[in-house]
């Protein structure tokens, strides 16, 4: 879990996916980012291709802001969603990008594999702690998939919803189905991202 020592200025994420709004990846119009690279490697994940800390894209966390900012602007965004991979592997760059959300008035969702506790435990994970407003916790469990009339956005119902403050809190974010989004960009290409299990139903009915 080591990162390159390097200025704020300097300070890169090293990126899987991103999208500039998205209402798939936890309550209102969000900007996501997938990170690349985790060591949990949960069985049954869906973002297998994540893992390998290869073939991600180093992205500095100032392009990101300023991304940020723009789709803030444009598409009225209420937060931004970091997923991985496994965004504690990269905990500063994730911190500082989720540190300029907040200044930018965004809320902070953190998808991590490990547990609050274990997080807590890391002195170098304290200002990603401090800079995130939710983090949905624990290693996806294949076993004990969340039901579909659960929670949205969980994986597992082992997995933890733990509000570090109160901005989405309201039991009522957290309810109804999920779903999947299909977006086109200008080149043309095709992105997919959502619910796991819909979104592999929805590919095998295309193909």
């Amino acid at each position: 879990m080591s990162e390159e020592t390097c200025t704020d200025a300097e300070l890169r994420l090293v990126v899987a996916a991103r999208v500039a709004c998205t209402e798939a990846e936890g309550p209102g119009r969000r900007f996501a980012v997938w990170v690349q690279g985790c060591s949990l490697r949960c069985p049954g994940c869906c973002n297998p291709e994540f893992f390998a800390r290869e073939g991600g894209e180093p992205v500095a966390v100032a392009a990101l802001v300023d991304e940020l900012r723009v789709a803030r602007d444009v598409h009225g965004l209420a937060g931004l969603t970091v997923l991985g991979g496994e965004p504690s592997e990269q905990p500063a760059a994730v911190a500082a990008l989720c540190l300029a959300a907040r200044e930018l008035g965004l809320g902070t969702i953190v998808f991590t594999g490990r547990t609050h506790a274990e997080l807590q435990a890391l002195p170098e994970m304290r200002p990603l702690l401090a800079a995130v407003d939710t983090l949905v916790d624990g290693r996806f469990d294949a076993r004990r998939r969340e039901p579909v009339d659960g929670r949205r956005w969980i994986g597992s119902t082992n997995q933890q919803i733990v509000h570090l403050t109160p901005r989405h809190a309201d039991p009522a974010l957290w309810r109804g189905r999920n779903h999947v989004e299909l977006q086109i960009d200008a080149a043309g290409r095709l992105t997919a991202h959502g619910a796991p299990d819909l979104l592999r139903q929805l590919l095998k009915n295309m193909s």
